[in-house]
């Protein structure tokens, strides 16, 4: 589905005329056709929000049309504003979703030098320190919450996503369903939190989130992060843990307790096994025994 989906010529000579401004209607088709596409709603979200962005940008500078060039000036002008290397990721996966798979562009005319990714460590707390955030919250839900999500290793949208029907207390799996990158996999559920779950669980429909809101209804991200912060605050721990910490810290210590990086790869449902590898480069080497094999 191309131009003809738009409203825009289907001859390639007509396709190189200036585009109209973004309209309402537009962005709606745009949103229509990630939908059909199977992207996830956290990433249409953000293509529009980009996309809103960029037009915001435009309309003073191109009331009625937009010059072939322009796209790419929109993206120079984020670079010279020192933008983010995720931020200009962003810009041009969702630029590119209009004007390369929906206009039939060529990618390269919205290729700009981007700056280099930092290649920061993850920030890792210890299993002491996870269970002393966890004992720090009062609130048994909280607490559940902060243990699932180091116990199982998972991303803070998969974890408000989980509903009672994904979790198997006989067999200790956690089904995520289309995780990042629309994929389902099984991770593993700590003995040790079976009776939380259960009670997380008890008397609920599958299909009903297992960790819920006020009332009823499904928990936000936002909420996870705020008892995050909760909980570094009340435990009086200087290190910035955040939700996704906690994944960092399932890897990490499962590696160090000898557990295979391809089975870790799968746990976190990795697709490629450099982004696993990075954790080798956390992992405490006084608690890896290393024995030579003379």
């Amino acid at each position: 589905m191309g131009l003809a989906w738009l409203g825009m010529p289907l001859n390639p000579k007509e396709a190189r005329m200036p585009e109209p401004v973004l309209s309402t209607e537009l962005m709606e088709r745009y949103r229509q056709e990630l939908r059909l596409r199977g992207y996830a709603k956290r990433t249409i979200k953000t293509y529009t929000s980009c996309l809103r962005q960029y037009t915001r940008w435009l309309r003073p500078l191109v009331p009625r049309e937009v010059p072939r060039d322009m796209p790419r000036s929109f993206l120079v002008h984020l670079v010279e504003l020192g933008a983010s290397r995720s931020l200009l990721d962003q810009q041009i996966s969702a630029l590119k979703f209009l004007y390369v798979e929906l206009y039939g562009w060529a990618s390269e005319e919205l290729d700009v030098p981007r700056p280099r990714r930092r290649k920061s460590l993850p920030i890792v707390p210890t299993r002491d320190e996870v269970l002393m955030l966890a004992n720090a919250l009062t609130n048994r839900k909280h607490r559940a919450a902060v243990l699932l999500a180091y116990g199982s290793g998972l991303r803070v949208g998969e974890l408000v996503a989980l509903d009672v029907g994904d979790v198997d207390l006989d067999e200790l799996l956690v089904r995520v369903r289309a995780g990042k990158g629309g994929k389902d996999r099984h991770t593993v559920l700590s003995e040790t939190l079976v009776p939380e779950v259960a009670w997380l669980c008890n008397g609920r429909a599958d299909f009903a989130p297992v960790i819920p809101n006020a009332q009823g209804g499904r928990w936000s991200t936002r909420s996870m992060q705020y008892v995050m912060a909760d909980a570094c605050k009340k435990a009086g721990l200087k290190k910035r843990v955040t939700p996704h910490s906690l994944r960092h810290a399932f890897a990490t210590h499962l590696l160090e307790g000898g557990t295979d990086l391809r089975v870790i790869q799968v746990l976190l449902g990795h697709a490629k096994i450099e982004t696993t590898t990075r954790y080798t480069h956390v992992i405490n080497p006084s608690r890896v025994r290393v024995v030579s094999p003379l």
